[in-house]
């Protein structure tokens, strides 16, 4: 039983007259009156009740104009639903990022502007490792991933700059160089590090002080390397946004002295991207940067 079998069904139900059926098909009667006779010989008992003055349905013919119309809006429904997915007006997206990106306001920015054209498509959002982003985008396990710049991509992925930032320096209250509006990259020579995922300005601030880290502690959130300054474990080099943002006891943000050591958050996305919600996305982000 096709679809096209009921609808053909359905304009003979609905007129109860052949040629006004066929006519509105854009079929010759013969041809619609064979269809008919298939879908019976299929079902196994007739649907109507022919005589030479009218066409009258057979209860089964009733049973199966309900069931008909029922399944026609159906498919009619759903193909409306896949067309909707097709234009990226519906669907889901599942988006990476990390702490820096929520507190920068780039990710409610860019997904509240996102969910205003778009609320029928659902956004789905982890915290996650920056380093293993890049890989879940080619595994098909996210869909766009927020992270901090610069990150070895693999040659599907590649990135779009969303929000320039720089790096400042993270100390403990009772840090003595907590004495210092800015820290000067030769004075921490001798200073333990908190290493955060980004380490990028980490390397800049020992490259400029012409020394090798050798007292590092990794650690994972930045929340997490705060934790660490907080209780005097070492000092940081952060996203200056989190001077901005987070007030915690027992920690202070201090500038680095000399050129500012820029930071940039990307927006990650395959390069080959066929889904249209994604696709939307990506120019949207482009649209505001």
């Amino acid at each position: 039983m096709e679809l096209r079998h009921l609808r053909y069904f359905l304009e003979v139900a609905n007129t109860l007259h052949f040629g006004a059926a066929a006519q509105a098909l854009d079929i010759a009667v013969p041809t619609l009156s064979v269809q008919i006779a298939q879908l019976e010989r299929e079902l196994g008992t007739p649907l109507f009740v022919r005589t030479q003055r009218r066409v009258q349905l057979t209860q089964a013919g009733e049973t199966l104009r309900d069931e008909a119309e029922a399944t026609i809006r159906q498919a009619e429904q759903a193909k409306a639903r896949v067309q909707s997915v097709a234009r990226g007006e519906r669907g889901y997206l599942r988006v990476g990022y990390v702490s820096s990106t929520l507190l920068s306001g780039v990710l409610s920015s860019l997904f509240n502007g996102y969910r205003q054209q778009y609320p029928d498509v659902a956004v789905e959002v982890s915290e996650l490792p920056m380093e293993g982003m890049a890989a879940l985008l080619v595994e098909d396990k996210l869909d766009v991933a927020l992270v901090r710049g610069p990150l070895a991509l693999p040659a599907e992925v590649t990135h779009l700059s969303l929000y320039h930032d720089h790096f400042c320096l993270a100390l403990s209250d009772g840090h003595p160089l907590a004495q210092s509006v800015t820290i000067a990259p030769q004075s921490l020579r001798q200073q333990p590090f908190i290493l955060p995922e980004q380490r990028s300005g980490t390397v800049e601030v020992a490259k400029r002080g012409g020394f090798t880290i050798e007292h590092a502690r990794r650690a994972g959130a930045l929340t997490e390397v705060l934790a660490n300054v907080s209780l005097g474990n070492g000092v940081a080099v952060v996203p200056a946004v989190m001077a901005q943002t987070i007030n915690l006891p027992g920690v202070c943000y201090r500038e680095i002295a000399g050129d500012a050591i820029p930071s940039v958050l990307w927006l990650l996305y395959r390069k080959r991207e066929r889904t249209a919600a994604i696709k939307k996305l990506v120019a949207l982000a482009k649209a505001q940067t």
